[in-house]
């Protein structure tokens, strides 16, 4: 693909008339600075980089290109220079289950005046070429002595599996007509005619060209497309695929300049036949295989385990329109550009002899799931927030109605709502409204919303939708139509909402599943633990749970185990899950902000931490007041849902003119979730007047709530998974005076999972980091003999001595953990 600046100039974008939904979630939180509350930490930003997107070491990160099967591993070349936009080769990557991408360095170099543009490879597994059985070779554009009016297909090839390549001289397809769009050669073996197929991109064409030999091209023919204006072809691509019904089909595809007539500027594709010389499309016009903005130079290719009936596809996440700008990994990570998570594609009669292609993220994403959060079914009907924060993760969602207006959710939403992405059902179109995340001055323009149709009469939606750094991907249904865009959220754009408007709507099935971070490409560092000894050497065990060394797999009577590294592990099914224990590490300074391992088994949290059950004489241990309640404490009462005899009401010391403040000591956020009980007046936090309780951090309000105009204790659940290990206060706060102006609170919880209300029996299955005898960092397995990668910031214990324990309280199903490769890195799992 040629860069930006050798493009032809656009026509103005098509005007597509859509209303832009803007949202502001009235519950949102409002960060203020509370009197007498001193500053106990500050927040740690997250990283800019994808967590599980492919993202390049540094540079400018373009076209992929199509990957080859070689050794067991999938190759990945793509376009790669180390400035944005600038002159550059072909960057190497191989992945062996299409999610965890691992650098390769440079393939294919930048000469002077003379860059590597895209094309596609292929294994000559019967040495057509003549460069040896297996060799790899490369068909490339490069323009001739920089000239883009001079765009050639060049050849390379590779005689060590495609990690270095040589030129092979003079182009082997020359430019035929000085034209600056004569680009992106995919090249492909015709079984059936005995000879090579290669598809260029032109304008409104591609020309198709054969081949004996991979040197040697002869035209053939053009597909024209030309009504409606769809633009010039990128990187064509064309592959045979077996249908679901049995049938085998030709697919011919390219990146589109759609906006020319109001369609997306990505993939479009035509089912049909080859007949050795030219395509024959099923149907005149094209399908889509995605409706966002930012899923362009898109490359599929056969899955080694099923190649006639599965593909996978990958795309740029970006756009022409935008492309050149800097971007905030510039400055944070110092690379720009990512590419979209890999799809596993399928191919569907849909009757009346029209195919489509259908696609979801690669099953294999599943095996690095570290948390999963399944909220409440629940009845929207206006706005509703989501208890849990977040920056890198996968939403799914069944959304139903009868008859609204519009429907969906935000997500990448901060605190007082003015930032966040919406996406919903409006007018008959799934849309993706990225406006109010616009930022300068990386701006999308007016490349703010994009849209897909759905079915006439649609009043259900299933949605998965992949938010990462960087991005955000919506797969609908069955994965006829996908939404991807580009979508930079600020470190504070972490809230969820889910909103209706004009009528109610059901949200149902949700689940939010964190991924470990696999974008990482330095070499990981060497473990602190590999488990593959014969014992445990400096680590000490109680119990039978352990035995005296790690376990070679699984054990008698167990279901497979996969996904540690090396021979062993830590498994603790010895004698089955009836047998208990612990595994102690010797003592250590932590030196690093991370510490990285594997986890599996049963999903056994360890009990709750009660901070405070209110049930003294005073507020609680190193609690202060100021104002009406200097002095007092907990009073004795009966409302329905509290616990014990107590709680704490600031309708004490005056009845509702009662003002102050009731403050707890500083404490390290060590658990993902703050339970609590609340009741009392609904006066929330930001307005004038407010009872609420709050989180601060850094002497600002992270977390708030306040009550229903209620006696009845409710439940509250924060999520602050993301703040762990910051320094954090609660505080109550009463500013209201008028009816209902007063708060009750009862029994604060911390937890590993929501609405804990402490005292549960101890059957944890966890990996637990102690420093000074007290549990400061946890983890449990997801019910899974698949081990999975987790991810402890330790940065404010730096320096402070620590053990990991590894513990097994478990005796019913699932009451065993299975811990591999604990590694210490200055940066999360890779």
């Amino acid at each position: 693909m040629a860069r930006s600046a050798t493009k032809p100039s656009k026509k103005a974008r098509f005007s597509a008339v859509f209303a832009v939904l803007m949202m502001i979630c009235a519950s949102t939180l409002v960060t203020a600075s509370l009197p007498g509350a001193g500053a106990v930490g500050s927040i740690v930003p997250p990283p800019m980089r994808a967590a599980y997107h492919m993202t390049p070491p540094q540079g400018w990160l373009s076209d992929p290109q199509r990957p080859i099967y070689l050794n067991g591993k999938y190759n990945l070349y793509y376009l790669h220079s180390t400035q944005d936009n600038g002159p550059g080769g072909w960057r190497h990557a191989t992945s062996s289950d299409t999610v965890v991408f691992n650098d390769q360095g440079d393939a294919l170099p930048l000469q002077t005046n003379f860059p590597v543009w895209t094309g596609s490879s292929v294994v000559d597994t019967n040495n057509t070429a003549g460069f040896g059985a297996g060799a790899v070779v490369a068909l490339a554009t490069q323009p001739t002595d920089g000239d883009a009016f001079q765009q050639s297909q060049y050849l390379w090839y590779s005689t060590d599996g495609g990690s270095t390549f040589t030129q092979y001289g003079a182009p082997v397809i020359a430019n035929p007509d000085a034209s600056n769009w004569f680009r992106d050669p995919k090249i492909v073996w015709d079984p059936t005619h005995s000879n090579w197929v290669a598809a260029i991109g032109r304008q409104q064409k591609i020309a198709f060209y054969t081949s004996p030999d991979l040197k040697t091209w002869t035209h053939q023919t053009d597909f024209s497309y030309t009504t409606p204006n769809i633009g010039g072809v990128e990187c064509p691509d064309i592959f045979q695929m077996k249908a679901d019904d049995g049938t085998t089909h030709w697919i011919m595809a390219g990146s589109m300049q759609g906006d020319y007539s109001g369609k997306p500027d990505t993939y479009a594709y035509w089912t049909g036949t080859w007949n050795g010389s030219s395509f024959v499309p099923d149907q005149a016009d094209p399908q889509w295989l995605d409706w966002g903005y930012d899923w362009y130079a898109a490359v599929t290719w056969p899955d080694a385990a099923n190649p006639d009936t599965s593909r996978f596809g990958i795309g740029w996440m970006n756009n022409w329109h935008y492309a050149p700008h800097t971007v905030p990994t510039d400055s944070t990570d110092s690379y720009n550009g990512q590419n979209s998570i890999v799809r596993k594609m399928s191919l569907k009669s849909e009757g009346g002899g029209v195919y489509s292609l259908l696609s979801q993220p690669t099953p294999n994403l599943a095996n690095y799931a570290t948390k999963v959060v399944k909220p409440a079914d629940t009845i929207v009907n206006g706005t509703t927030p989501l208890s849990y924060q977040g920056s890198a993760y996968e939403l799914d969602a069944d959304i139903s109605w009868t008859a609204l207006n519009n429907v969906g959710i935000a997500i990448g939403q901060n605190k007082d709502g003015s930032r966040h992405t919406n996406i919903g059902v409006y007018n008959g179109n799934l849309y993706v409204d990225r406006s109010a995340q616009d930022q300068v001055p990386y701006s999308f323009g007016s490349y703010q919303q994009s849209q897909a149709p759905l079915p006439t009469g649609t009043t259900s939606v299933h949605l998965r939708i992949l938010v990462d750094h960087g991005s955000v991907e919506v797969f609908v249904g069955d994965g006829r139509t996908v939404l991807s865009n580009q979508d930079f959220f600020t470190s504070y754009d972490t809230g969820i909402s889910l909103f209706t408007i004009g009528g109610s709507a059901t949200f149902s099935n949700l689940s939010i599943t964190e991924y470990a971070n696999v974008t990482e490409q330095a070499n990981p560092a060497a473990p602190y633990a590999d488990f593959e000894g014969s014992t445990y050497g400096s680590w000490t065990t109680t119990g039978t749970a352990f035995g005296s060394g790690p376990a070679a797999g699984a054990l008698p009577g167990q279901q497979p185990v996969t996904g540690y590294l090396g021979n062993k592990l830590v498994n603790s099914y010895n004698g089955g899950d009836a047998s208990t224990g612990t595994l102690t590490s010797p003592s250590f300074v932590v030196g690093h902000s991370y510490v990285n391992f594997l986890v599996g088994g049963g999903n056994n949290p360890r009990p709750s931490d009660v901070f405070n059950d209110c049930q003294g004489t005073t507020w609680g241990t190193g609690w202060t007041a100021t104002g009406s309640f200097v002095g007092l404490g907990p009073t004795t009462e009966s409302l329905p849902n509290q616990v014990g005899s107590k709680v704490i009401d600031t309708y004490v010391g005056g009845g509702d003119p009662a003002t102050g403040a009731i403050t707890s000591p500083t404490f390290t956020i060590t658990r993902d979730y703050i339970d609590f009980l609340i009741a009392g007046g609904n006066h929330p936090w930001g307005s004038s007047g407010a009872a609420a309780v709050n989180l601060l951090v850094n002497g600002q309000v992270v977390r708030t709530a306040t009550g229903q105009n209620s006696s009845t204790m409710s439940n509250v659940s924060w999520d602050v998974h993301t703040l762990v290990g910051q320094k954090a206060q609660i505080q109550i706060v009463d500013h209201a005076t008028g009816t209902w102006g007063h708060i009750m609170v009862d029994n604060f919880v911390f937890s590993s999972v929501p609405n804990a209300a402490g005292g549960e029996a101890d059957t944890q299955t966890t990996v637990n980091l102690v420093v000074n005898g007290q549990v400061v960092r946890t983890a449990t397995g997801q019910n899974s003999e698949h081990l999975a990668w987790a991810s402890w910031n330790v940065s404010d214990l730096i320096g402070q001595n620590a053990q990991i324990q590894i513990i097994d309280k478990g005796t019913a199903s699932w009451g065993h953990i299975l811990v591999d490769q604990i590694i210490f890195e200055d940066v999360p799992a890779a």
